[in-house]
């Protein structure tokens, strides 16, 4: 059935987002400490971008979970 395949991707991206999380927020705070503007932790990590796209993917999740009835 198309629904069951679509929510276990759907737990698959969840997992994964959970994941990506975790792995920002050790780089975070890995990152030294000197920041040379607000949302920048180290050089190449945004942390305000890198927050708001996982936002946005459990926002999407969201939305999927309930076309699905999930």
């Amino acid at each position: 059935m198309a629904s069951d395949r679509m929510m276990k991707a759907i737990a698959t991206l969840e997992r994964a987002i959970s994941q990506l999380e975790q792995d920002m927020d050790g780089l975070l705070s890995a990152a030294p400490s000197t920041q040379s503007s607000p949302g920048e932790s180290s050089p190449g990590i945004d942390s305000l971008a890198a927050r708001a796209a996982l936002q946005s993917l459990d926002n999407l999740i969201t939305e999927l979970k309930g076309q699905t009835g999930g």
